[in-house]
């Protein structure tokens, strides 16, 4: 035992002389313990039998996985395991025919002997196997006695604009207030983030042109759709995990469309689903492996003063191991959803209830719109999306709105 202790001392000695001596041979264009992917590029359309290049200067193998479909939630599989050469370079082939059709997302766990690196390559599968696409035929049990307000599986062409009356959506958060580090960009205009694609709704974050996108159920001149008390939303949707990225399902009360300049009035925000990519120290979810894999749940209670710091909100990570399959939400599509009564306010994830908390006083009076985006950065969040080429998108499968309330 002492033996193969002072031998991997020795070879851990040499590398690092070798590093510090300039001596290292592999490729300048990637960084030292890294994976990188030279092909197929990063948020490409694949079909059939694709080879995956990896270069991981100073990594000596990489694991390969992806959710795959099956009863139930379907299962992680691993799809192979790759020895690389003294660069760090080594090719397995990715069998896209035998995992679900549309956006997959292939994680490459590259290691050595001290050094472990998670890459997450987006990929658009136009093969493969249709899986528990678009909308479901039945209603959720969330929305038990309820009627159906709007559903959209994004499978016709796009209808957003801010401008535009007879828009579906809006692509600015009404009343002003975008956020994160790249834009909230209007769709049909240069650096375009929204794209229809199948049946899907791709927003794409690009750090290079500084863009991206929100939808918005309401707009700026009050229209749009909405649900008052007791109701339900749903979104389905995944989204890529890079240091910066935060996807997010959301919904705001009514004050803030059609009174938006008074920014004073009260308003009651519940954050359905916030994701935070990135991984490690100074990333909001500060995970080093994926073995917490988790988004935060939180309710807000805007300009209501005393009586509002007294009501009880959440603000929960949601270990995403423990539920359903156990899947990440950069991993496969999840349906994340909200139903709100006159008592109790409840989360839920995949059908599976993930908090609660006592209705607030505006929810119970005001109806709620919803917004869905994918920003990026956020409160000093660092941001680097250069490890998969400046790019990041996110799918949205569908969305659907119940109430029960009185349309007399």
């Amino acid at each position: 035992m002492k033996k193969i202790a002072l031998m991997l001392v020795c070879v851990l000695f040499l590398i690092a002389a070798t590093r510090a001596n300039g001596a290292d041979t592999s490729a300048p264009d990637y960084p030292l313990d890294r994976v990188s992917i030279s092909s197929p590029p990063y948020c490409s359309t694949i079909s059939g039998n694709t080879p995956i290049s990896i270069c991981a200067p100073g990594l000596t193998s990489a694991t390969v996985m992806c959710w795959k479909q099956g009863p139930g939630f379907g299962a992680d599989s691993t799809v192979g395991n790759v020895v690389l050469d003294d660069q760090g370079n080594g090719t397995i082939n990715f069998p896209a025919d035998d995992y679900p059709h549309g956006p997959i997302t292939v994680r490459i766990i590259g290691t050595n002997w001290t050094t472990k690196d998670n890459c997450y390559l987006q990929l658009y599968n136009k093969g493969g196997v249709i899986w528990k696409q678009g909308i479901p035929d039945s209603s959720p049990p969330e929305a038990g006695g309820m009627s159906l307000v709007f559903a959209d599986d994004f499978d016709h062409p796009l209808s957003i604009s801010s401008k535009d009356p007879q828009a579906t959506y809006a692509d600015h958060k009404p009343g002003g207030g975008d956020f994160g580090a790249l834009h909230f960009t209007s769709h049909k205009d240069p650096n375009d983030p929204f794209l229809q694609v199948d049946s899907y709704l791709r927003i794409r974050a690009n750090q290079k042109t500084k863009s991206t996108g929100l939808i918005s159920s309401v707009k700026g001149d009050d229209r749009g759709i909405r649900a008052a008390v007791p109701c339900y939303f749903e979104c389905r949707f995944i989204a890529q995990s890079a240091p910066g990225t935060w996807p997010a399902f959301w919904l705001l009360t009514d004050p803030m469309t059609g009174n938006f300049k008074n920014k004073h009035l009260p308003v009651d925000e519940l954050d359905i689903m916030e994701g935070y990519g990135g991984e490690g120290p100074h990333q909001p979810t500060r995970n080093s492996d994926t073995s917490k894999a988790c988004y935060r749940v939180t309710t807000h209670f805007w300009n209501q003063g005393a009586a509002g710091k007294a009501q009880k909100g959440i603000y929960n990570p949601i270990y995403m191991r423990q539920i359903g399959g156990g899947s990440a939400w950069w991993e496969t599509f999840h349906t994340y959803g909200c139903k709100i009564t006159q008592s109790d306010t409840i989360y839920y994830c995949d059908d599976v209830e993930v908090g609660r908390h006592p209705t607030g006083a505006v929810s119970k009076q005001q109806p709620f719109f919803f917004l869905i985006n994918f920003a990026v950065g956020g409160n000093g969040w660092p941001i680097d999306l250069s490890r998969y080429n400046g790019v990041a998108d996110m799918y949205v499968d569908y969305v659907r709105v119940y109430s029960g309330a009185s349309t007399k």
